[in-house]
């Protein structure tokens, strides 16, 4: 019983510190999420399929993971770390429904349907991965000396391999090379 007491004055904590610097507001219930997968003490649920008016199951966005289905078929699922989350997109097709697809580093990508508020849903889970980069790769100020003309294009060049990569989000890429080009 102390145990239970103990884990809810933690998550009361953690939700007080996670409220502050969630784009979405999270729910402080300690909801069981798809597959019997346990919500960690730090951890809160912000969007449930049902928020989003969506039949689309498994569908879960916590401050932390996107648990949806792997493929359209939705017969098998995954708990995706918004840390490996590289984009997502929303696809309209010419016949049938729109698609949202969530680019991984180094995985295949997850699709599933978005019938009703694509739009939203891309935006809700874009701006929790945005969130989670924040708080995973605070924003470091970095004084280069300046370069020579030949040392900038490799600079701009090294920029656009860590923003395709993820490293970089699109506005820190385009403030560095912003800054990178007005040297002279």
């Amino acid at each position: 019983m102390a145990e239970l007491t103990d884990r809810a004055a933690r998550r009361q904590a953690n939700f007080t510190a996670v409220e502050r610097t969630s784009p979405l507001p999270p729910s402080i219930a300690d909801l069981p999420l798809p597959g019997g997968l346990p919500l960690d003490e730090d951890e809160f649920v912000v969007r449930t399929a049902k928020d989003w008016g969506a039949s689309v199951n498994p569908l879960v966005l916590t401050t932390r993971r996107l648990i949806c289905p792997t493929d359209l078929t939705g017969r098998a699922s995954v708990a995706i770390p918004l840390t490996d989350i590289r984009d997502v997109e929303l696809r309209k097709h010419w016949v049938g429904f729109p698609t949202i697809i969530v680019n991984r580093v180094d995985q295949q990508p997850a699709s599933f349907p978005a019938h009703i508020n694509g739009a939203r849903i891309r935006a809700d889970i874009a701006a929790m991965v945005e969130a989670s980069r924040r708080t995973a790769f605070p924003k470091l100020s970095v004084v280069t000396p300046p370069a020579s003309s030949g040392d900038r294009i490799e600079r701009l060049r090294q920029l656009g391999e860590l923003r395709a990569s993820g490293v970089l989000t699109e506005s820190e890429f385009q403030e560095e090379k912003a800054r990178i080009l007005k040297e002279s």
